[in-house]
């Protein structure tokens, strides 16, 4: 099997919501192969809204930059894992360039009205529909409910409802202040389960879902401990750089 985790975090390595993505692909079997690509670290130009990919045959874009590579690496993979934090209830900058460039693995909509479980453009590939798509994305919300529709609207307009297994970590934030370790262990070890549950059968259980959305931490206890952390002044210079 092949995964590709793109990381759509500014942070890179140091991001809060690679760690749980690692964690996710480490439950899946050893000879798994695992290709990350940083989307941070690629030239990823704005799409221009040319729609030259919709008037070729191939489908190619125009732009000469790094997005040619990661289409590549998407049609390769088995599993495309999206790994990035919330910023302002959306997707970072660098992820929605990406997506936005992907306009080239659909075909053109020619006004067609959609069902509502299906989306509005028909893949290039048909295949294409046998990849399995994870969105792994963590905030420093007490809970996910109130934070997410906007995005998850996003993708099931893109991929279709059902399509696609959303895990939503909330108090991502706690990664980075050192605290409440032994509360990240077992919830890394959750993620590292349901790696392992998703590698059998490409989903996962209700109460699945239900563990490892459980927050870390209650939502007085996370508030003291980011408060703590904000005050100290412990964003370093470098953090406020990415």
């Amino acid at each position: 099997m092949k995964l590709l985790v793109l990381n759509g975090s500014p942070k890179c390595d140091r991001s809060n919501t690679i760690r749980i993505a690692k964690a996710f692909t480490e439950g899946f079997p050893e000879d798994t192969t695992v290709k990350r690509i940083d989307l941070y670290e690629k030239n990823i130009m704005p799409c221009r809204g040319c729609f030259s990919c919709w008037k070729s045959e191939s489908g190619k874009c125009v732009i000469n930059d790094d997005m040619a590579g990661i289409i590549s690496a998407i049609k390769e993979a088995d599993v495309i894992i999206q790994s990035y934090p919330l910023y302002f209830y959306g997707m970072p900058s660098q992820m929605k360039a990406m997506t936005d460039r992907c306009l080239q693995l659909v075909m053109p909509y020619m006004g067609d009205k959609s069902d509502s479980d299906t989306t509005f453009n028909e893949l290039r590939d048909p295949s294409m529909w046998e990849k399995k798509l994870v969105l792994i994305s963590s905030c420093g919300y007490v809970e996910t409910e109130p934070v997410y529709p906007a995005l998850l609207a996003q993708y099931d307009l893109i991929c279709g409802k059902g399509n696609y297994t959303a895990i939503l970590c909330p108090e991502g934030e706690i990664f980075v202040t050192g605290k409440a370790k032994r509360q990240q262990d077992v919830y890394l070890e959750s993620i590292r389960a349901a790696g392992a549950e998703y590698a059998s059968n490409f989903s996962l259980s209700d109460e699945t879902f239900r563990k490892i959305s459980i927050p870390m931490l209650s939502p007085l206890s996370f508030s003291t401990i980011t408060k703590a952390h904000w005050k100290e002044g412990r964003w370093t210079e470098r953090d406020r750089e990415s």
